[in-house]
């Protein structure tokens, strides 16, 4: 692969020397200009290939790095680069398409800047050419014309009346969408023997489809030239797409994302040009439009699978025809979602919905894995959180239980976009993982406009964009929640409570109340009378430790007072919850040589601290020394250790730290599972020293707690 780069910079060189200098400054700066403004696409990866531009000796495309710093990792296949090329890239048989499945191909396409002056163009191409990876347009020994996108058939010969012949020239078991940036329509004598004619009964620039191999495709005009017949060929263009107030709309020195679903069902292949925006990513509706691909016309011999692809072909000028990847068919399947919830008034936010100033937003962006010929893995997750919102905690987790939650850092934020690279594969077993942002939305003075952000999930195999909707925030109201009881509250076990406070100002509309959320929960609403309220608490309400409870004042019309917490402070405990009253170590064989041995069975060691937030404790650990039980007893030349991933601690009579611990209410009960957290080679092992004597050991180890750290 890298030799091809270097061969194609050569071929560069070497245009720079022979040709004009103007133009080749000219073309060389619209293609760096391209490169660097490159949309994120997929890597291909040589060593694990599913797609090739190494076709045929008459292909003049390569693989360009992408020279856009935000969208890393990104490959860009030059189709042409040059006038007078055709290129080709095709998938390998193990990219190929199967027909009897649904897929969905993504990809970014760029057609030069010539706009109404462009000669080539590309196609993207489903077939099953003898020829495989060679598949081109032929007839005879020429070059191959720009007007047949390189897989049209070829009308160079103007004595040839026969559709036949012509569908025989281009690639055979073939159909394809064109993306036809130049006019080929001359007509008459002119027409003659040319190839550039197809376009006739079109206007300009345009997209369309029809099957290359097939003689329906081609018409055939008739021109009387001295008496003697002579033939130029239209071609029948279906389902296509043009745009009259941009005829340039394809060479217009941008960017064009497409997408195109095959289904399988009705065999139909849908396609949407231009659906998301060069520049923000941002989705758009694009420019429609499906057809009808008969199988039996691509596979004659029933395989079901079916070779894609893209060809171009330029003119007499320089035209960078260039194709980004987003996905390969079949390799990984996989989709993305994005789901905005407002937690202060628990409704989902949808487009154009209205928060207000302060809103506490969640937004969970879920990958989700349906299949493929491999797992979706390295996961490079580029995130645009929307405008006027601030993040204050980012968890990543996964559909398999098994599998830690993924903390990730508020701090790596710079600008509300973030990348960061999920630790774990997507796969039938650990199907999904959801990216959960949790944060505020800002406080405004006037109304507030929030347009859409795009995301991006990217890896050598596949790219997904998701996008946030749009919404509005209008600022708070002059509502004022006063809380004059106190705060914070301290209470015995036990014990109820009241929680008192004001409201201003204080509105005769009776629909005015009070919302309180005590430890998450929402509890009934406070009816707010003459501008003050009282919410009791029983004890029965209010967990060991400490409660977090918010209150906020909201009118029947959506106005709300900022939220205002009281912490409510229950005397708790520090306690063991469970200690196994005997365990054993595995039998293991002496080999003269020190050892660590492992647990047997399922030690059980669990903490449970009531008292609160904030709150620390340490675990120590005393053994006895390890003796055989009969006579006199052989002590053991060793003892238990606790191993951590930083050091190994010996367990000897003196109880020693093992284990600090600061509580945080948002783990149930305060409850920490100390053996739960230890691997097979971390936790309490057993150390044998080499000298070591054959025999059954037993000892005690004493667990002990305080209440501070050691």
């Amino acid at each position: 692969m890298l030799f091809k780069r270097w061969l194609s910079a050569g071929l560069l060189l070497l245009a720079v020397y022979l040709g004009s200098a103007g133009v080749t400054a000219h073309a060389d700066k619209e293609l760096n200009q391209a490169l660097a403004t490159t949309p994120q696409g997929i890597f291909l990866d040589k060593t694990n290939a599913f797609v090739t531009t190494e076709t045929t000796k008459k292909s003049s495309a390569t693989l360009m790095d992408g020279k856009n710093n935000a969208t890393p990792g990104t490959d860009v296949v030059a189709l042409t680069s040059g006038s007078r090329q055709f290129g080709a890239m095709w998938s390998l048989d193990a990219g190929n398409f199967d027909l009897y499945k649904d897929y969905e191909i993504s990809a970014w396409l760029y057609l030069g800047n010539r706009g109404v002056k462009a000669e080539g163009g590309m196609a993207f191409v489903l077939q099953n050419d003898w020829r495989g990876l060679g598949a081109m347009p032929v007839k005879g020994k020429g070059a191959i014309p720009a007007e047949t996108l390189g897989v049209w058939g070829i009308d160079t010969d103007s004595r040839q009346p026969n559709e036949k012949a012509i569908a025989e020239t281009a690639i055979q078991n073939s159909w394809a969408l064109e993306f036809d940036a130049g006019y080929n329509g001359a007509s008459g004598k002119a027409a003659l023997g040319k190839a550039n004619a197809f376009d006739g009964a079109e206007t300009g620039a345009h997209i369309a489809n029809n099957f290359p191999g097939q003689p329906t495709t081609y018409l055939s005009r008739l021109v009387k030239v001295r008496n003697r017949d002579n033939f130029y060929f239209n071609m029948n263009h279906q389902g296509k797409i043009t745009n009259v107030n941009h005829p340039n709309f394809l060479a217009n020195g941008q960017w064009h994302h497409v997408t195109l679903r095959w289904n399988h069902t009705t065999e139909m292949l849908s396609y949407n040009f231009d659906d998301r925006n060069p520049v923000t990513g941002e989705r758009q509706p694009g420019l429609q439009n499906a057809q009808r691909v008969f199988p039996y016309k691509l596979d004659p011999h029933q395989t079901g699978q079916v070779r894609w692809g893209f060809t171009a072909t330029s003119g007499s000028s320089t035209e960078n025809n260039l194709v980004v990847l987003e996905n390969v068919p079949g390799l990984v399947n996989a989709r993305g979602d994005l789901t905005v919830t407002n937690l202060s008034q628990q409704k989902e936010v949808t487009t154009n919905g209205q928060l207000l100033s302060g809103d506490k937003l969640q937004l969970d962006y879920q990958l989700k894995y349906q299949g493929g010929r491999q797992p979706w893995h390295d996961i490079l997750a580029n995130l645009a959180l929307p405008a006027d919102f601030t993040a204050e905690d980012i968890t990543i987790t996964y559909q398999d239980a098994k599998l830690p939650p993924q903390q990730v850092s508020v701090a790596d934020l710079r600008d509300n976009r973030l990348s960061v690279r999920l630790r774990e594969a997507l796969n039938t077993a650990n199907a999904q993982a959801t990216i959960r942002v949790v944060g505020h939305v800002a406080t405004v003075e006037q109304f507030t406009t929030v347009a859409p952000t795009t995301s991006t999930f990217t890896s050598t195999t596949q790219t997904y964009a998701v996008d946030s909707p749009k919404y509005f925030i209008n600022p708070h109201t002059d509502l004022d929640l006063q809380v004059t009881s106190d705060n914070p509250v301290k209470l015995a076990a036990g014990a109820d409570t009241t929680v008192t406070g004001t409201v201003k100002p204080a509105l005769a509309d009776d629909r005015l109340q009070v919302i309180p959320v005590l430890n998450g929960q929402k509890l009934p609403a406070v009816t707010v009378t003459d501008g003050q309220f009282a919410l009791p608490l029983k004890s029965q309400q209010l967990q060991a430790g400490t409660n977090e409870l918010t209150l906020q004042a909201a009118t029947a019309v959506g106005d709300e007072s900022a939220p205002v917490t009281v912490t409510i402070a229950v005397a708790g405990e520090l306690k063991f919850s469970t200690v196994s009253p005997t365990e054993t170590f595995k039998k293991t064989k002496l080999t003269g040589q020190s050892q660590l041995v492992k647990r047997a069975g399922r030690w059980q060691l669990a903490v449970r601290d009531t008292r609160g937030t904030g709150e620390r404790w340490t675990l120590t650990a005393a053994a006895t020394p390890f003796t055989t039980p009969k006579g006199h007893g052989t002590k053991l030349a060793g003892q238990p250790v606790y191993v951590t991933d930083y050091q190994r601690i010996p367990i000897m009579s003196t109880p020693t730290a093992v284990y600090t611990h600061e509580t945080d209410d948002s783990v149930a009960d305060g409850e920490v599972d100390v053996a739960g957290s230890w691997r097979d080679d971390t936790g309490v092992l057993l150390e044998v020293q080499s000298d070591s004597r054959t025999g059954q050991y037993q000892g005690s180890i004493t667990w002990a707690l305080t209440n501070a750290p050691q």
